[in-house]
């Protein structure tokens, strides 16, 4: 897996052009509800927490699975159409005030203090990560104890059955990532023991819970006068399958990760010159300056490092957390 030769990796930029990425999730019923099984079921594992970030949580889709084991969530996006998306639906909702926080910020450098979040969930952003190693390090930095990943595995077995007939069987068993997409959009695919030797190193944890949309865009495969009599029949297969096929069948594979030293998260002690805005005085004393970890000074409107003087702004109910 690779590492970052600079402080400054490239992030795919999901607004260029004018992208939505709701419109991805347009016809796949199937897969959100697989997903959604898994979360929901998963998150059960442990007591309710106080605090969970949803790290590249796009526009907040998993985020009312989260708010049922979380008091708070704080939703980490890169992309301002993801988080203005939602500010439009998750704000809205009035049970939410104060319960979801919506940061823009870079998986890279995140503006939180280590352990600031008892839980965390990754989901649908691995495949995105051209530095995996220090990715998954700068987000378990953030977490003290528990953390849901979703893992894009490229030994699945339609890639198996693939390889069957047309080769590259050595390139699946490669613990190496298999690039994919574009030059302008690239993408990867990893080895599931390569990510689990990955996280163990980083003193977790790791249990592989569930093999996650093994029929991953069955509706293709089938006319659609007959999809709604095959659908009950492939949500009770994945049923089974998500148990069964844990590393090998589908190609999200989702591992619980448990801090094997969990950490508590320990509060500053509070400036009296700086008074964020309600509701953010609740999230406030859990962050800090991504750029170089100091405190920060806040207003109303404005975030100021105290160590190397970087301003951080707040659009609508949405602060950006990303140094350019």
């Amino acid at each position: 897996m690779s590492s970052p030769t600079d402080a400054h990796v490239p992030v795919i930029n999901y607004d260029a052009g004018g992208y939505d990425y709701r419109s991805f999730w347009q016809g796949r019923d199937y897969e959100q509800w697989a997903e959604a099984r898994v979360i929901r079921r998963t998150l059960r594992r442990t007591a309710p927490v106080q605090w969970m970030v949803d790290l590249g949580g796009g526009f907040g889709r998993n985020v009312p699975h989260e708010l049922q084991r979380a008091q708070h969530v704080v939703l980490v996006d890169y992309s301002w159409t993801n988080l203005t998306n939602a500010e439009n639906t998750l704000l809205a909702d009035p049970r939410n005030a104060g319960r979801v926080f919506l940061i823009r910020g870079n998986i890279y450098h995140l503006p939180f203090r280590d352990a600031a979040f008892e839980m965390g969930a990754t989901i649908r952003v691995l495949h995105h990560l051209a530095a995996t190693q220090d990715a998954l390090q700068e987000m378990g930095r953030v977490i003290g104890e528990h953390w849901l990943l979703d893992v894009p595995i490229k030994h699945h077995l339609l890639a198996r059955m693939k390889a069957v007939v047309k080769g590259g069987g050595q390139k699946l068993r490669s613990r190496e990532a298999n690039e994919l997409g574009t030059k302008d959009e690239p993408f990867w695919n990893y080895h599931l023991g390569a990510i689990r030797d990955t996280v163990r190193q980083q003193g977790w944890n790791d249990v592989l819970v569930a093999s996650v949309a093994n029929f991953r865009r069955w509706e293709r495969a089938v006319p659609r006068p007959l999809r709604a009599p095959v659908r009950p029949l492939v949500y009770g297969v994945e049923r089974v399958a998500q148990p069964m096929g844990r590393g090998w069948w589908g190609p999200a594979q989702f591992l619980w990760l448990t801090k094997r030293q969990p950490q508590q998260f320990a509060a500053p002690a509070a400036s009296p010159s700086s008074t964020p805005p309600a509701p953010w005085d609740a999230l406030a004393s859990r962050m800090w300056c991504p750029a170089c970890h100091a405190d920060l000074a806040w207003t109303d409107e404005v975030a100021t490092c105290s160590g190397c003087g970087k301003i951080f702004n707040r659009k609508g109910m949405i602060w950006d957390f990303v140094t350019e």
